[in-house]
């Protein structure tokens, strides 16, 4: 029996989707669409990519100083 390589992000998802099954309409947008998980998540991303943009640069000025 093989056993599943992401088990919390599987039980995540598990309970992410009977709620969705258990909510009415009437609940509302932004209890529906959880909009503080997604902003925060493009915070995350972009301080991500932020900084491998400085790494990078970083490392180019310091190849192209050394020639």
């Amino acid at each position: 029996m093989q056993t599943p390589a992401f088990p919390t992000l599987q039980a995540r998802f598990r309970s992410f989707t009977h709620r969705e099954s258990n909510l009415s309409s009437s609940n509302g947008f932004f209890h529906n669409h959880h909009i503080g998980e997604i902003v925060r998540s493009l915070f995350f991303s972009s301080i991500l990519w932020l900084l491998l943009a400085i790494a990078l640069y970083g490392v180019y000025s310091l190849v192209v100083g050394t020639i």
